[in-house]
């Protein structure tokens, strides 16, 4: 429901914003809508028309979708389609609003007298921020509720933007001439900074990365239980960082910088980002590569690594490891599972009680099956006092856990003395998980400092 509100609310807010302003501009004596209105029925008439029809069948076909509730996709999927309308009516607000007067909906030839070319703003860096707006949005309601017929019909209203944009590019050089010809050499047709350079590319991979950590922040705080969640604080710093390159690469771009650094320190920063970047790329395949490792079957034993509490209930990634536990029991039904987590300061009871419990009363799962290690307070205690009870470092262990950690525990694991140990990974809850892994970097990262070096 949650979803479906949002969604209803992107188009509420886009479609407000469409009506308000021909609305304004009616009570100016101004006719905003001129779509398909041209007496002359040449090819801009019947792609207007055309466009026209598919502006009207695509909202209707979201609209449908959302009752329905139809959604193909993972709930990431659902998040990025939620960023992309969020976007799309800013965009689209932005670029109404800076023309001012000047906005219509089709080609106006009617009252180009009345009309100034508007290059500020926005429209600074598109030279079609509005049709930007109309796309993002329709893209953004196909992820949050996917299905093949309003696919079909996203990517045709999309094309057929597109055709009208060409139409308009034909026409606006006669009526602003020269001045709209070198507006349209520096100016990109959707975003962007005129024809691409290096530095202009760096530019943008920035300026999304500052977006996404903005809008994935705010995520993380609704998914993830607000400000309680670890390392949650590291989007704003990357948020930061991306706006400093971007204002700093922007000025650069304009020439404009006044800021000069001397050549040693450009060389030292770049090393520098370098070695973290192939590091960060690196240890992330690792990490995501252990999120799909297969748990072999008959295992002596399967060690359930805990993962906080709410009380007396299971966290959501805890949940997802005590699912998996209770899985791999039930399907090999000789493995002894040692439950391992204390109590933290803030919890009611052990994690190990609390796994204890919930597989014994939810998934019917023998409590002579279950060994409890509840004196731990992270990873490493965790197998070393598991290990403790097995008493044979060659006894076939599985670690639980979240397909994220699984890289890391396993890593630990071979560290303290497992000679015979396997993955068993737990779902990653997405969107979340994308935090999870990120924050697995700096983990990874402690673990080979203490243990490595």
């Amino acid at each position: 429901m949650t979803y479906r509100l949002l969604a209803l609310s992107f188009m509420a807010v886009f479609y407000m914003i469409y009506f308000g302003k021909m609305l304004i501009q009616r009570r100016k004596g101004i006719v905003t809508n001129q779509i398909a209105k041209g007496k002359e029925h040449d090819r801009s008439f019947y792609v207007e028309a055309v466009m026209k029809v598919a502006t009207l069948v695509v909202p209707l076909a979201e609209v449908i979708s959302i009752v329905l509730g139809t959604s193909g996709l993972m709930i990431m999927w659902r998040v990025i389609g939620m960023y992309f309308a969020f976007i799309g009516d800013i965009i689209f607000f932005l670029s109404v609003y800076t023309m001012k007067d000047s906005w219509r909906a089709g080609v106006a030839s009617s009252d180009m007298n009345q009309r100034k070319h508007v290059t500020r703003g926005i429209y600074n860096y598109s030279r079609n921020p509005a049709f930007l707006g109309f796309d993002f949005v329709y893209i953004g309601i196909l992820l949050m509720f996917f299905n093949p017929v309003l696919m079909v019909l996203t990517i045709f209203a999309i094309v057929m933007l597109h055709l009208q944009i060409l139409q308009e590019e034909k026409f606006l050089p006669k009526v602003f001439g020269k001045d709209y010809l070198k507006y349209k050499e520096r100016t990109s047709r959707y975003a962007g900074l005129g024809k691409p350079s290096f530095d202009k590319i760096r530019l943008y991979i920035y300026f999304i990365l500052l977006v996404w950590s903005v809008l994935y922040f705010f995520t993380c705080l609704a998914y993830g239980g607000g400000l309680s969640l670890s390392w949650v604080w590291i989007w704003i710093v990357i948020g930061a960082f991306s706006l400093v390159r971007v204002l700093m690469l922007g000025a650069g771009i304009k020439g404009r910088s006044r800021i000069k650094i001397a050549p040693v320190f450009r060389w030292v920063y770049r090393i520098v980002f370098g070695i973290f970047l192939i590091s960060f790329i690196i240890i992330e395949c690792k990490v995501i590569g252990a999120m799909t490792a297969a748990a072999p079957d008959n295992l002596e034993y399967v060690v359930l690594l805990g993962a906080g509490l709410h009380g007396t209930q299971p966290s959501n990634p805890y949940r997802a490891r005590i699912q998996k536990a209770a899985e791999y029991l039930l399907y090999n039904e000789n493995a002894i599972l040692i439950a391992s987590g204390g109590q933290g300061y803030d919890e009611a009871i052990s994690e190990a009680e609390c796994a204890k419990r919930v597989l014994v009363e939810q998934y019917g799962i023998d409590e002579d099956r279950i060994i409890l290690e509840d004196k731990s307070r992270d990873t490493e205690e965790n197998l070393k006092n598991s290990l403790a009870i097995i008493g044979d470092a060659d006894a076939s262990v599985g670690i639980i856990t979240n397909g994220f950690h699984e890289c890391r525990a396993m890593s630990i694991a071979e560290s303290v003395g497992y000679e015979n140990v396997h993955s068993v990974p737990a779902k990653t809850l997405f969107p979340v998980g994308i935090h999870y892994i990120v924050r697995e970097f700096f983990g990874m990262v402690e673990f080979y400092l203490k243990y490595e070096l």
